[in-house]
């Protein structure tokens, strides 16, 4: 039984691709839908800190990520609550290795399942990139859908 799914987001399509997929599941279980977007702490992109020009965000690169992976969670959540707007929805940004963050999220919150793109290619290019869903697969304790 599927009660609890994490879906790792960070903005791009295969991440869409999972939200709508972890959407549809979790309606067919009636299960929990937690958002979580991992900001690996590097040098900001050039989009990520147009973004914050935008957004008239100033401060420490930390605040300007965690303004970027809020903002990502609510267009998440946006989407999820087109397809159902009854679904219960948990969001989390984490700080650190995206894999690892992931997974261990999954373990603390006992979690039944991860959806996961492919590969992040949205507006946090470069932060979410390499084989992150491999790895999430092999870290995990829980059975992880890699969507494209």
């Amino acid at each position: 039984m599927i009660r609890h799914i994490v879906v790792a987001v960070d903005a791009s399509p295969s991440s869409d691709n999972a939200v709508e997929m972890a959407v549809d599941l979790a309606r067919s279980y009636g299960a929990k839908l937690s958002f979580l977007n991992v900001i690996r702490d590097m040098q900001l992109p050039e989009s990520v800190l147009r973004m914050a020009e935008v957004e008239h965000i100033q401060g420490a690169r930390s605040d300007v990520l965690r303004f970027v992976g809020e903002k990502t969670l609510k267009q998440a959540e946006r989407k999820a609550r087109e397809i159902d707007p009854k679904m219960e929805i948990e969001k989390r940004v984490a700080v650190g290795d995206p894999a690892s963050e992931i997974a261990d999220f999954a373990k603390k919150t006992k979690a039944d399942l991860i959806v996961i793109g492919t590969r992040g290619h949205g507006e946090l290019k470069g932060m979410f990139l390499g084989s992150v869903s491999r790895k999430v697969s092999n870290l995990a304790q829980v059975n992880v859908m890699i969507v494209r």
